[in-house]
């Protein structure tokens, strides 16, 4: 993956301290605050497979601190150190969280991998109308909402969710007890905005099973 990223001139930020690379586990030892290394070029299997060269790829690794004392290493392609700081890979790590609750939103609350159908049609329809309804869901959360409210508080998007799937769908073809409904629905909404706490974190839960959806949904 990381040599795909760099032969496509794609600038990347991961987390790499829990793969058992020599590289990262020398750097991870030496208390060094960064360091650029070479990893091996690809495998002549994996160049084959992926459409890469057999080229060796030069990254930088970040040692990142927690404010739990906990440490972190990240691996980049933006090699500039005086351009792009290591101090400020963090933060944009930590930005990530976002993009993973959306993916857990969309595949645990709207089941985005049951679909109604096993053809091809039935797939992107099903995609399409869960991606559709996750947007709009995200567009009104944040209607009329003031600006100095919106900087201190998030809406709360499963709550949001929950509110608007009994109405959503009959707001499109303007179905008029749908839309009567939408100003109340949206009031109640804005009340229930969570407030935003800098450097906030929890401790990750302990790993459990994932729910198994009724058999008459088909995993796409």
């Amino acid at each position: 993956m990381v040599a795909a990223l760099v032969q496509r001139d794609i600038a990347f930020c991961v987390r790499v301290d829990a793969c058992n690379w020599k590289c990262v586990t020398a750097f991870a030892r030496s208390g060094e605050a960064e360091r650029v290394v070479t990893l091996a070029a690809p495998s002549e299997q994996d160049a084959c497979d992926y459409e890469l060269a057999r080229s060796p790829s030069t990254v930088r690794l970040i040692r990142d601190v927690t404010p739990s004392g906990r440490v972190r290493v990240l691996m980049t392609s933006l090699l500039d150190a005086r351009r792009y700081r290591a101090a400020a890979f963090g933060m944009l790590y930590h930005q990530r969280w976002r993009v993973e609750e959306a993916f857990k939103r969309l595949k645990c609350r709207l089941r985005l991998e049951a679909v109604t159908g096993l053809d091809y049609l039935a797939l992107q329809q099903d995609f399409g109308a869960k991606i559709l309804a996750d947007n709009l869901c995200t567009l009104l959360s944040d209607l009329d909402v003031p600006r100095e409210e919106a900087l201190d508080s998030r809406p709360n998007r499963l709550y949001a969710l929950g509110a608007l799937k009994p109405i959503l769908s009959g707001c499109l073809p303007r179905i008029a007890r749908c839309l009567e409904r939408l100003p109340a629905v949206l009031a109640v909404i804005h009340r229930t905005r969570c407030r935003i706490q800098p450097s906030r974190s929890y401790p990750r839960p302990p790993p459990k099973a994932k729910p198994h959806f009724h058999l008459a949904y088909k995993l796409a």
